[in-house]
């Protein structure tokens, strides 16, 4: 789920990516709802849009073992992971916004937790419809800061969140480039994640900022800054072992008109 983007150096912590906390991918739930309803028996062609190291292919695998996959992140480290845990997967190299496919080459694509990543937004969307085959579908899947305001690393890591408003796209905004760039049947549904953070726990993940872009996307001076106060609120007992948490991701997909 990396694409070179300045808000972290993904062929840096490439070997280290997969030890962090949800890195572990279960089948696609809009590629398997896209499945059910396809007419074709062909083998299907699916694209994941800035891949990182390839878990969510090779989980898709299970679902539909007879389809061709490509895989494109613009990393390098990335992909030199992916490449290691499946070889019957096509790993490429390429910029979102400048895909080296034919137009009309893959049934089903996805992009997942990387929008932020991209500088060329619209690229990526337009590269993707002409990419996508008539009657195909493309689902992008974020986290969305406009309905995360309570998330705790907004709490201790303003900056962060400051930085997820200026490099996420409004949902509206997205939809509407989708339907400019000419999507059908663009729809959008949120999932409100409501969890209890063990912070002893959670300081132990946020000890170590690669697991988490929006830690990387800031400046030492403040990630430093909320770290220290995490250490001394619980140093001091001044805030509960363990805090309700929240945080909303964000499915967004449209279908390319069959005429």
């Amino acid at each position: 789920m990396a694409h070179g983007s300045p808000r972290a150096d993904y062929d840096a912590i490439a070997p280290f990516y997969d030890s962090g906390p949800g890195r572990a991918k279960a089948l696609d739930p809009e590629l398997l709802a896209f499945l059910e309803n396809r007419a074709s028996s062909d083998a299907p062609w699916l694209l994941d849009i800035a891949c990182g190291t390839g878990n969510q292919l090779i989980a898709n695998r299970a679902a539909v073992p007879e389809a061709n996959m490509v895989g494109v992140e613009r990393s390098s480290g990335m992909l030199r992971q992916a490449w290691q845990k499946s070889r019957n997967i096509a790993w490429v190299q390429a910029d979102a916004a400048a895909l080296p496919f034919p137009a009309a080459s893959f049934d089903f694509i996805s992009c997942q937790f990387a929008i932020h990543h991209f500088q060329d937004k619209a690229g990526m969307l337009r590269e993707a419809f002409r990419v996508l085959r008539p009657g195909g579908r493309f689902a992008l899947r974020n986290l969305c800061p406009q309905e995360s305001s309570d998330w705790l690393y907004y709490e201790y890591f303003p900056e962060a969140q400051r930085a997820d408003l200026r490099d996420f796209w409004p949902p509206a905004a997205v939809v509407a480039s989708m339907e400019g760039i000419g999507f059908a049947t663009v729809s959008m549904d949120y999932e409100h994640l409501h969890f209890e953070q063990d912070l002893p726990q959670w300081i132990e993940i946020v000890r170590r900022r690669d697991t988490c872009s929006q830690l990387l996307a800031i400046t030492d001076t403040a990630y430093e800054a909320g770290l220290r106060r995490l250490e001394r609120e619980l140093e001091q007992g001044t805030t509960p072992q363990r805090r309700a948490d929240h945080l909303c991701l964000l499915t967004i997909r449209g279908d390319k008109p069959c005429s």
